[in-house]
């Protein structure tokens, strides 16, 4: 027996979003998510986002670069260009849309006006059955980017259900380190 539910962008995104203006320091930024335990702010002068700046971002383009923190603004860093979604999208669209383009994160834009962000960790928390969805670009992506020994990702486990930053594969399935330690403990 199917359910014909439909779940949204807006059962499950973040409305309190918190946004910085371009000519934000990275450093000013930095302290912003620490502060506020987050992982990425969206830029933005006026009412629609202009780009997006995440923890990621930081390290690859300012600490690894040896970049002063405090000279450079979230506009010369942040990724432009942004894939947005409405409120009343569905979900698996959503989910789908983040695979598609190896993000995890979407600005959720009404008529111009920022209304709220969705996460990856939105969509498994609200909907666990596009886990699936995300897992899978996890492993597509694991299969372009990690050519060498590296092989962890971020994703759900498919033994415990954990959701963890550091998945490794065995036996062609996405575990967690527990999980690893009982498949090759047997």
């Amino acid at each position: 027996m199917e359910m014909d539910t439909q779940v949204t962008v807006h059962d499950a995104m973040t409305s309190s979003v918190i946004t910085v203006d371009p000519e934000t320091s990275i450093a000013q930024a930095a302290a912003i998510m620490s502060q506020k335990g987050i992982g990425s702010l969206i830029i933005r002068s006026n009412s629609e986002p202009e780009g997006l700046i995440t923890e990621s971002d930081i390290i690859t383009k300012v600490v690894s670069m040896d970049i002063q923190a405090s000279q450079i603004t979230v506009a010369e860093v942040m990724t432009r260009d942004l894939i947005k979604i409405t409120p009343g999208s569905e979900l698996n669209e959503a989910a789908r849309t983040m695979a598609k383009n190896k993000i995890r994160r979407l600005p959720v834009v009404n008529d111009g006006v920022l209304v709220g962000i969705l996460t990856s960790t939105d969509v498994m928390t609200v909907s666990p059955e596009l886990t699936e969805i995300l897992v899978e670009t996890a492993r597509m992506t694991n299969q372009i980017d990690y050519s060498d020994n590296e092989k962890s990702v971020p994703g759900t486990c498919e033994v415990c259900g954990n959701y963890l930053d550091y998945l490794d594969e065995v036996d062609g399935k996405y575990v967690c380190e527990e999980c690893k330690e009982d498949i090759e403990g047997e």
